[in-house]
């Protein structure tokens, strides 16, 4: 049984500015094995992108439902989740056109999750993005941001950028968020590190052992959640938030070692990035060091276990 809570949020940015909620997103429960969910970020500088975001997570997974074909080959779902992203692009160029603006406009992000029972198909465009939790027990990143040299998004309309996949292993969950809620995911603390992913946080938002969706309620959970995000400190996160995730409880994740889930050091990691930074920045003053020598080394492991969630409980 497929389970679900989707949840955008105005970001705290947005209400001192005066400015709408520009995130999307979109569930829809096929059966019971089955359910698809979109999230769109609409890109701040345009004027008109929750629009934008509202038209392409409908639009994404409206056509999906209406068009799979449960028995069809990869290469067939894959070409229905292509042809919603082409459905939602030509919806937004005139949604445009009629209204006499300009499409750059409605500039949005679009990340697409298919589950149907344990296997993920997606399509994706943007910096938003989808995680998932394999059979394995392990969080997997199975989307990368689309960003330029200069850290500019690809938005919807550069078509040359959309990615669509069948994720290589299978999943027991799904979490899909626009990038305020992405990025604490991945903190460049540990971007580097044997386990790069902040896995007790993303085992809060997805393991149905942490959740108990099934028992108690998608209601209850989405409003647990909620409270969560609305208490994330604004040095945080202050965009608009989304998340949405699909959890399939018939099937759970094994254990991974004890290590796995740790908390972080985060300071030890934050004291040995300043080191790093400084060797960079100031080479000279470790010129007369001498080397270390080499020595066995022993596999590094995650310390200081925690009951809370980094800085955000």
């Amino acid at each position: 049984m497929i389970y679900s809570y989707g949840i955008s949020m105005e970001g705290t940015y947005h209400v001192k500015n005066d400015i709408v909620c520009q995130d999307s997103h979109s569930i829809i429960k096929i059966s019971d094995n089955i359910a698809v969910a979109a999230v769109a970020d609409g890109l701040g500088s345009a004027d008109y992108s929750d629009v934008a975001s509202r038209l392409a997570a409908d639009i994404t997974t409206e056509y999906c439902k209406e068009n799979l074909n449960q028995q069809g080959t990869v290469d067939e779902i894959l070409a229905t989740i292509k042809t919603s992203y082409s459905n939602a692009l030509q919806a937004i160029e005139e949604k445009a056109k009629s209204e006499n603006h300009d499409l750059e406009h409605y500039d949005t992000t679009l990340s697409l999750a298919l589950l149907i029972d344990n296997t993920l198909y997606y399509g994706h465009s943007g910096d938003s993005g989808i995680v998932a939790l394999t059979v394995d027990g392990t969080y997997e990143k199975v989307t990368e941001q689309q960003r330029d040299d200069d850290n500019r998004v690809f938005p919807l309309f550069f078509e040359d950028r959309w990615e669509f996949g069948l994720f290589e292993h299978k999943v027991c969950s799904v979490f899909l968020a626009t990038d305020g809620m992405l990025e604490p995911l991945f903190p460049f603390l540990i971007k580097n590190e044997p386990v790069s992913i902040h896995v007790s946080l993303a085992r809060y938002f997805m393991d149905n052992r942490s959740l108990n969706i099934d028992k108690d309620g998608e209601d209850s959970v989405k409003t647990r959640i909620e409270e969560f995000i609305k208490n994330i400190p604004d040095e945080q996160v202050n965009d608009d938030k989304t998340v949405v995730v699909l959890i399939n409880t018939s099937i759970e994740p094994a254990i991974q070692p004890e290590v796995y889930y740790k908390e972080p050091d985060w300071v030890a990691l934050k004291r040995k990035h300043d080191e790093e930074w400084k060797r960079l920045a100031y080479p000279h003053l470790f010129k007369n060091e001498k080397p270390e020598p080499e020595t066995e080394q022993e596999p590094q492991q995650i310390e200081n276990e925690t009951d809370n969630i980094g800085d955000w409980q």
